[in-house]
């Protein structure tokens, strides 16, 4: 009974052991983070350890070491607002030329669906042509309208009396501003004629480059 007893003692011993050596050994492998410290270099080269290497070197490398010293993770320096700016700047060129690249798909499968023959181009050129020379023919009935009004305005205040002058001139600035307005509507509709013609031509030409590419493939 007195060997058993022995026995049982020296077997918990034996065990209180082991178990010791397991949790040295495995504090040899596993990293206390109570151990951790960083370290860092600032802006003028001076070193810092510890937690305040963080505070220390906020626009610097942050390295975190274990108790033996190795490296346990890094912490890279927080970028320039130059470095910011240049990736912003390059991302605005990644995405201009995504939508341009886009824009060139939904052109290619527009003309594709909309058209079936360069004869269904000029028919769509000529009738929003139409429509603008027409608009046009009204602008320039109006300006000949105006004109005439004004100079008959003209004509009414030469023969009229001193104090009905005023009042008559009050009609011709106002037709003046009235013709002003309407040239600038003359100007921008001229503008978009020339805009249609271009981008119809724009347009036929791109239909006969798919209509090669397909008759190629």
């Amino acid at each position: 009974m007195k060997k058993q007893v022995i026995n049982s003692v020296q077997g918990r011993k034996r065990q209180l052991f082991i178990a010791s050596m397991l949790a040295a050994l495995s504090s040899s492998f596993f990293v206390s983070p109570a151990y951790a410290i960083k370290k860092c270099q600032d802006t003028e080269g001076n070193w810092h350890y510890g937690d305040v290497a963080v505070q220390e070197c906020e626009s610097s490398k942050v390295t975190t070491l274990n108790d033996r010293g190795f490296i346990e993770s890094e912490l890279d320096a927080p970028k320039t607002d130059e470095e910011l700016n240049a990736e912003r700047k390059q991302q605005e060129l990644v995405d201009a030329e995504r939508d341009r690249i886009q824009h060139e798909r939904n052109e290619r499968n527009r003309i594709l669906s909309v058209y079936q023959s360069e004869a269904d181009i000029e028919r769509q050129l000529d009738n929003q042509m139409y429509s603008v020379d027409s608009n046009i023919a009204v602008h320039n009935v109006f300006l000949k309208s105006m004109a005439a009004k004004i100079e008959r305005l003209e004509a009414k205040k030469a023969a009229s009396k001193e104090r009905f002058r005023p009042g008559i001139q009050a009609q011709i600035d106002e037709a003046n501003q009235s013709v002003a307005d309407k040239e600038k509507e003359l100007l921008a509709l001229k503008e978009q004629k020339k805009q249609i013609r271009e981008r119809f031509q724009r347009e036929k030409e791109l239909y006969r480059s798919l209509k090669e590419e397909a008759a190629e493939s």
